[in-house]
């Protein structure tokens, strides 16, 4: 699904990589092309992690005429890579975005992509939205990632290091009955005559 509204033209300046003549699928509706092809995208990027530069992304589509337009289903594939949420070093890994999209002449753009006037498929647009849909938010490197030690900077993945663990705030209220705990217990011993704490006098 489209994820908003683009300016007319907004794609129109940039590669033509990903240009399919529709022409002939137009004049027969039912028809079907089927459509392989791969380049780089620039600026794939959200703010935890990125396509690489002049990375290839790959489209592996069907194109199908039907009564509105050009009906694109398939994959979009890419590599991406950014620093790990725990320990900062690098995380890569791949993507693997299921597409089905209705390209038309006029439409909402929030919902549809569009057909050039020359009868020209962009799947660029698509790739693009797909691909930045699907790039993680908060990467990590691996899912046991250790992270950074917060006392010394450690990497707890490469490195042991002697600071002791950070209390865990979710046991704080209990720690404070347990701490108390001894002092209700002395006080209450204290209140008692001598001799017969904890008993009763005959």
């Amino acid at each position: 699904m489209a994820t908003g509204p683009r300016a007319p033209g907004a794609h129109r300046q940039r590669r033509r990589d990903f240009v399919v003549p529709v022409a002939e699928l137009l004049r027969k509706p039912g028809s079907r092309r089927h459509v392989e092809h791969a380049a780089p995208i620039e600026d794939l990027a959200v703010s935890g992690s990125r396509v690489p530069a002049g990375a290839d992304i790959a489209v592996d589509v069907l194109l199908e005429s039907v009564h509105d337009g050009i009906l694109v289903t398939g994959k979009v594939t890419a590599s991406w890579e950014g620093p790990c949420r725990r320990c900062l070093e690098l995380a890569r890994g791949d993507l693997l975005v299921e597409v089905r999209e209705l390209c038309v002449d006029d439409g909402d753009e929030e919902t549809t992509y569009p057909l050039d006037d020359d009868d020209e498929l962009d799947l660029e647009p698509i790739a693009h939205d797909a691909c930045i849909l699907a790039l993680p938010l908060a990467p990590l490197c691996r899912e046991g990632c250790l992270g950074i030690c917060p006392e010394c900077g450690a990497n707890r993945n490469i490195e042991r290091c002697a600071c002791s663990p950070s209390p865990d705030i979710r046991w704080g209220a209990l720690s404070l009955v347990r701490d108390e705990a001894p002092q209700v217990q002395t006080a209450r011993g204290a209140a008692l005559p001598d001799g017969v704490a904890g008993e009763t006098a005959d």
